[in-house]
Order: C-alpha cells, then sequence, then structure tokens
C-alpha cells in the first residue's frame, strides 16, 4: 500500500504539472474508463458518456456497472491493486476519508478551485480531506418534514405547532402520532444536537481533536429533542424500521416524519395528500440537518488519469448537472445551477432544496465512525431511561475519545 501512496502522489505530481498547460489535458490514446453509479443513475450516466465523446471531440470507451455507492468505496478499497476497479466511481461523502487514508482515490486536479468557489459550502467540505480536494460534487440530499395535508392543512413551521397538534391528534392505542422519526438515528437525530450550534467535529468536520457532542449548546439542542420526543408520545424503538413508519404515514396514522428525497414516490404512490417543508423551527431556532453528498472520484489505481479526471470533471458541469436533475431528481451543488433548477422543480424538491441550505455535510473523516453507536445510546438514555442531556453526552463523549485513542 506504500507503494501504491508513492505511484499515486508521483503521478497527481506529474499529471498536475501537465494540466497548467490547457493544451496537454487530452485523455490517453485508446482510454477505456469503467464507471461505477448506483442503478437508477446508469441510464444518466449513459447519456452522459455519450455526451463527453460528443461536446469534447473525444473517443473514449466506457463500461458502465450499476453499484451502490457504499459498495463502490468498499470495492475500491478491497480490491484496488488486485482486479480491475472503476476508473471514475460515485460514492456518498462520507466515505471519502477513508478512501483517502487507503489510498484508493486520486486529487481532484482539474477543478479544485471551480468546486471551491462556486458550489455550496457543504458540497466543498464533503469534497475535501487531509488539506487536499479530492472528490467531484455531483448531487446533494438532506431530510425534510413530509406531512399529511388532510391532518395539517397548513404547512408546519414550527415544532411548537406539531407538539400542540399532537395533543388532540395521538392516541396511542391506535399507533396514532402526530409527528415520529427514527430518534436512535443519530443521522435524523442530529438536527436538534445542532439547533443551537452542537457539532460533532471542528473546523467543518475536519478536526478530531476538537469534539463538540458534549457542548452546552449541543445538550441544549438534545433537552429540545426531549421535550419534542415527549409531546409527540410514541415509543422509539417502534420506529427504527423505515417501513413501519412510512406505513403509518400511509395508513393515515402519523401526521408528519421525516424522510428525505429517496421517499417521495414511495409516499406519492401509496395516495398521500402529500406535503414536504424544511425543518420546522423550535424555540425561533432552524434545526441544521446533515447532508449527504454524491462526489464521482477518480481511483488511484486508473490506467487512464487523464481520461478519468476529464469526465469526472465533466459529470460537473452546468450542463451535465441540470441534466442529471432532470433525470433522476438528484439536487446539483453548484449554486448557479441549483437557483436554475430551483424554479421549475416540483414542490417536493424545492422544500428539500430550502433544507439543504440549513444543512451540513457529514464529516467524513474516518472518525465519525466512532459518533454514531455512542449517540444513538446517548439519545436512547435521554428519552426511554429518562437521563440528563449532560450525563449521555459526557458519557458519549468519553466512550468516543477513547476509541479515537485507541487508533492513534
Amino acid at each position: 500500500m506504500k507503494n501504491k501512496i508513492i505511484k499515486t502522489a508521483v503521478l497527481s505530481t506529474l499529471l498536475a504539472a501537465s494540466f497548467t498547460n490547457a493544451e496537454e489535458i487530452k485523455p490517453e490514446a485508446g482510454a477505456e474508463l469503467v464507471i461505477w453509479t448506483d442503478t437508477p443513475t446508469l441510464e444518466y450516466m449513459e447519456y452522459a458518456s455519450s455526451e463527453f465523446n460528443k461536446d469534447l471531440g473525444y473517443n473514449v470507451d466506457f463500461k458502465l456497472r450499476g453499484l451502490s455507492p457504499m459498495d463502490s468505496a468498499s470495492r475500491l478499497i478491497q480490491d484496488g491493486g488486485t482486479t480491475r476497479v472503476a476508473d471514475v466511481a460515485e460514492i456518498e461523502h462520507d466515505t471519502l476519508g477513508t478512501l483517502v487514508v487507503a489510498g484508493g482515490v486520486m486529487e481532484n486536479l482539474v477543478n479544485a478551485d471551480r468546486v471551491n468557489s462556486e458550489f455550496l459550502q457543504s458540497a466543498q467540505a464533503a469534497s475535501y480531506s487531509q488539506g487536499l480536494t479530492y472528490g467531484f460534487p455531483v448531487s446533494i440530499a438532506t431530510t425534510a418534514l413530509f406531512y399529511n395535508k388532510d391532518f395539517l392543512p397548513q404547512e408546519p413551521k414550527t415544532f411548537e405547532e406539531l407538539m400542540k397538534f399532537a395533543e388532540t391528534f395521538n392516541d396511542k392505542q391506535q399507533n396514532k402520532y402526530g409527528f415520529v422519526w427514527d430518534i436512535q438515528n443519530y443521522y435524523e437525530s442530529r438536527m436538534f444536537l445542532a439547533l443551537y450550534g452542537g457539532y460533532e467535529f471542528g473546523k467543518n468536520g475536519t478536526d478530531a481533536r476538537d469534539i463538540g457532542i458534549a457542548s452546552p449548546e449541543a445538550q441544549k439542542g438534545l433537552a429540545a429533542l426531549k421535550d419534542v420526543q415527549r409531546a409527540q408520545g410514541f415509543n422509539p424503538f417502534d420506529m427504527r424500521n423505515p417501513q413501519v413508519r412510512r406505513g403509518l404515514f400511509a395508513e393515515g396514522k402519523v401526521a408528519a416524519i421525516v424522510d428525505g428525497p429517496w421517499a417521495v414516490e414511495q409516499h406519492v404512490n401509496a395516495g398521500i395528500n402529500l406535503g414536504v417543508v424544511p425543518m420546522p423551527t423550535y424555540d425561533g431556532q432552524q434545526p441544521r440537518t446533515f447532508s449527504t453528498v454524491r462526489l464521482a472520484v477518480v481511483s488511484a489505481y486508473t490506467e487512464y488519469p487523464m481520461a478519468a479526471q476529464l469526465f469526472a470533471e465533466y459529470l460537473t458541469t452546468d450542463k451535465m448537472l441540470t441534466k442529471r436533475f432532470e433525470m433522476t431528481q438528484l439536487i446539483p451543488p453548484a449554486q448557479v445551477v441549483l437557483d436554475k433548477v430551483s424554479k421549475v422543480a416540483s414542490p417536493e424538491s424545492q422544500a428539500i432544496i430550502k433544507q439543504v441550505t440549513f444543512s451540513d455535510a457529514m464529516p467524513s473523516i474516518p472518525e465519525m465512525g466512532f459518533i454514531w453507536s455512542p449517540m444513538a445510546s446517548a439519545i436512547t438514555a435521554l428519552v426511554v431511561n429518562d437521563k440528563e442531556p449532560e450525563a449521555v453526552t459526557e458519557q458519549a463523549m468519553s466512550i468516543i475519545q477513547e476509541q479515537i485513542a485507541l487508533q492513534e
């Protein structure tokens, strides 16, 4: 692995020198690129690969494979160097840090400056690892509030409104609740921890020495979470399964849930009189959700680094980000394109786009892996065992610090 990292660093230096002269930037002769993306995006990727050659006058051969972003990241780490892997793979950004440490991806040598000037701040942070930009951001997603207009004719603007509504709507015997979410899933509950300024790691999620989950701001946010959950009255263990939550929503037994763009079609097909809005405020504060950024990355094992870098860059052009949205409804992470598509987007996408502006990219450093379980336990102790925010966050902090120390 050490030799591979050295080889990659040397190659990156040589390529960077070549990229200073625009005339030298062109695909290698006979380039054949293997592209990994998830199955729902394959049709778009076929279009993108065809347009790449047509627009730029290239003759690159493409082989496309449907592979989930999570599987793509693990395959690059496990199989790179032993078998043919993708030259360009699409991953979720929270796996980037591990890929970089493993030496599996190349630095973004083509348009890092554009990413850091024209893309959303969360997309910039998601593309960054260990002082360098590696990723090519192609979409962004976050959660929002999905609600049934039959029960809530006016869109909920505050959690206080939902808490008041629940007083007359809730019926535990019938499994009826005003608002539910997977409270033990830190991805969904994090919006409360961040309500007053709590955070995971400092410096936009890059400093593992600065852990913010036990700060006074984070503890105040978890106290708010406890208040909202008590008003709803549901058992957290009953809501772990997304199909249970969505099923209750479809049956009219739940008036509002937390969900993401991946679930819009399912809710529409269920016949729900659906509304989607950004997360309501609590105590006048705007919840900050986690956002997940999809990145195209160039494999460190590619035999065609020029072609791979150029194609990854092409996927981030305004034209292709707009086309991706038209074909897949995946939200573009470049500000100019986002402004453009938001004017013609569905009401559901418009709401999620608004919440994107109130979101933070999940930290992609490997230490983020130590956050999930301790925080799930902390939230469980908070709402099930009626522990105080100070006690549960200090316990979580102790576990997280111990795990980080063990890896050093």
